[in-house]
C-alpha cells in the first residue's frame, strides 16, 4: 500500500519562517535594550549643523544653512532627522531613542548576512549579539551624527551583494549602495568595486543593474549640486583635505581631531583674498577649490612627510586607543601666535571609562576576526565585499580624517569574522545551511 503525499511541506514552511521572524524580534530587542540604557546616561544632545540642515528641511523643503542653500552636506542622515522630528517633535531624547531603533536594526541585518556568508545561523546570532553589546557602535547610536545610519546602510547593502542572485537583486543592493552615498559620498569607490565582484560572480547583466542603480538613487542629489554651483560632489572636501594635510596636522593628531583647525584654514583664506563675495553656493565651491590646491600643494612639497602621515593615519584608524584621545566635548580650540607657535586650549582626556571600554572591547574583536579570517581564508573571494568595504574607509580616511569615530560604521567587518571564530570554537555543531 502506497503512502499518500506528505502534506506538511508547506507547514514546514510556514514553521521555519515564524522562527526566523522571533529570531530578528529577538536579535532587535537585544541590540536596543543596551541603546536605550545608554541613553539614561549618555550626555545631553545640543543642536549642530545636522540638526540645523533637518530644520531647513522641515521649515521649507531646502537643504540650508542660515537661510543658504549648501551643497556641503549630504541629505540622508538630515532627512532622517526631519521625519524624527516629524515623529517625536523637536524632542532630542525621542529622536535619539528612534535613532536607537535604527541602530537596532543593525543587528537583524547583520545576522542575515553573516549567515549567508557562513552558512550557519549560530555565526549570524554570535555576529548580531556582538553588535547588539559592541560599546562603539551604543555610544554612537545615541550621537547626533551620520555615523550609525551609515552603519546600517552599510551592512545592509553587503548583505544584498552577498544575496544577489539575479540581476533584480543586483539593483537591489545597488539602491542600498546609493542610500549610503547620500548619507556619504566618500563611499563612491564602492560603485566600481561591487560592480567588478558582480560581473565577476553573476555576469555583466548583474553588474549593469548594480551600477545603474546606485547611480541612479544619488543622481537627483548630484543634479541638484551641479544646478546650484556647477560642482555634483559636496564641496566640503578640499575644506577636509586641507586640515588634513597642512603644516600643523601632525602636531594636532592623535591628540585632537582635525576639525580644530577649520578657523586657522578660514584665516588662511581671508589672509590670501583668494574667495571673496556673500555666502553662496558659487563661493562654498570657490573656497571647496582652494583649500584642495593648498592642500595639494603642501602634500606636493613633502612627499616622503605626506605618505608618513598618511602611514601612521592608518595606525590611528585601527588604534587600540581612541582618536582622538582628548575629549572633543570639551570645546578643544586652536590658537596661533605671531611666531607661528600654536595652543591647544579647553583639551582633556576623554573618561576613563570610556577609554577602558572601548578598548577593552575593540582588542579581543580584533584578535577574533583575524582568527575568523584565517579560517575563512578558502572563501575570502565570496566575501570581497567586505574586504572593499574596509578597504575604501580605510584608504579615504587615510587621506582625511583617521578618527575612531569614522572607522564605526565599518566595524561589522570585524564583528562578521569575530563571529566565524567564536562559532568554529564554541562547543556543539550544526549541519552547513
Amino acid at each position: 500500500m502506497h503512502s499518500p503525499p506528505r502534506a506538511c511541506a508547506p507547514v514546514d514552511v510556514i514553521a521555519a519562517r515564524s522562527r526566523e521572524r522571533a529570531i530578528y524580534a529577538a536579535l532587535f530587542l537585544a541590540a536596543l535594550v543596551p541603546r536605550a540604557l545608554y541613553l539614561l546616561r549618555a550626555r545631553p544632545a545640543v543642536e549642530n549643523y545636522q540638526w540645523a540642515l533637518a530644520g531647513s528641511l522641515l521649515t521649507d523643503g531646502s537643504l540650508s544653512v542660515d537661510g543658504m542653500k549648501t551643497t556641503a552636506y549630504e541629505p540622508l542622515y538630515p532627512l532622517f532627522l526631519a521625519g524624527a522630528r516629524l515623529l517625536a517633535g523637536d524632542h532630542f531624547t525621542l529622536v535619539r531613542v528612534i535613532q536607537c531603533g535604527l541602530g537596532a536594526l543593525g543587528a537583524v541585518l547583520l545576522y542575515r548576512l553573516t549567515t549567508a556568508l557562513s552558512g550557519r545561523s549560530r555565526a549570524g546570532v554570535i555576529a548580531a549579539l556582538l553588535y547588539a553589546a559592541y560599546p562603539l557602535l551604543i555610544r554612537y547610536a545615541v550621537d547626533l551624527s551620520d555615523t550609525t545610519l551609515t552603519a546600517v546602510l552599510l551592512v545592509g547593502f553587503a548583505g544584498a551583494l552577498v544575496t544577489a542572485g539575479t540581476a533584480r537583486r543586483s539593483a537591489g543592493a545597488g539602491a542600498w549602495l546609493g542610500f549610503v552615498l547620500l548619507t556619504r559620498t566618500m563611499a563612491l569607490p564602492l560603485v566600481p568595486l561591487g560592480a567588478a565582484i558582480q560581473w565577476r560572480t553573476r555576469g555583466g547583466r548583474a553588474a549593469a543593474a548594480f551600477t545603474a542603480t546606485s547611480l541612479l538613487v544619488v543622481a537627483p542629489y548630484f543634479v541638484r549640486n551641479h544646478r546650484l554651483n556647477g560642482a555634483p560632489l559636496p564641496t566640503r572636501s578640499g575644506l577636509n583635505l586641507f586640515i588634513s594635510n597642512c603644516d600643523h596636522t601632525a602636531f594636532v593628531l592623535p591628540d585632537h581631531g582635525p576639525d580644530i583647525l577649520e578657523d586657522y584654514a578660514a584665516s588662511l583664506l581671508d589672509r590670501d583674498g583668494a574667495v571673496t563675495g556673500p555666502a553662496s553656493p558659487a563661493r562654498e565651491r570657490a573656497e571647496d577649490r582652494a583649500y584642495t590646491r593648498l592642500a595639494l600643494a603642501h602634500m606636493a612639497a613633502d612627499p616622503l612627510g605626506t605618505l608618513a602621515q598618511k602611514l601612521r593615519n592608518i595606525w590611528y584608524f585601527f588604534s587600540p586607543t581612541l582618536t582622538p584621545s582628548s575629549d572633543p566635548t570639551a570645546g578643544p580650540s586652536f590658537h596661533l601666535d605671531a611666531q607661528a607657535r600654536f595652543t591647544i586650549e579647553n583639551s582633556r582626556p576623554r573618561p576613563i571609562l570610556d577609554r577602558l571600554a572601548y578598548t577593552a572591547s575593540y582588542v579581543p574583536v580584533v584578535v577574533l576576526a583575524l582568527l575568523g579570517v584565517w579560517i575563512r581564508r578558502r572563501d575570502l573571494r565570496g566575501a570581497a565585499i567586505l574586504g572593499s568595504v574596509l578597504a575604501t574607509f580605510t584608504v579615504v580616511h587615510a587621506v582625511y580624517f583617521p578618527t575612531t569615530r569614522y572607522r564605526a560604521p565599518v566595524e561589522f567587518v570585524l564583528l562578521v569574522y569575530a563571529a566565524v571564530a567564536l562559532d568554529h570554537r564554541l562547543p556543539g555543531m550544526q549541519p552547513q545551511r
